[in-house]
């Protein structure tokens, strides 16, 4: 097995304060596309489809909506069979 580093990207609820994350990509791409968040709104393609957002929408525990924002991201160990 090896170890693999993911970064995923970190977001709060403006209304109820709970983080989430969405996984992404490697780290060095990671840095790439909040860079180019930061800047424009949305950073380019993430290995996974699709596009990283500076905010997103979260459905609350009481079934509100709430506006989320982007925290930056983490790095975590993945385990990938090889």
């Amino acid at each position: 097995m090896n170890k693999e580093k993911e970064a995923q990207f970190e977001y709060k609820c403006r209304r109820c304060g709970k983080l989430y994350y969405n996984p992404c990509c490697n780290q060095d791409l990671a840095w790439q596309i909040l860079v180019k968040a930061s800047m424009r709104g949305a950073g380019g393609d993430i290995a996974k489809g699709g596009y990283v957002y500076l905010h997103s929408t979260h459905i609350c525990g009481d079934k509100g909506m709430g506006l989320a924002d982007l925290q930056g991201y983490r790095v975590v160990d993945t385990m990938e069979e090889t």
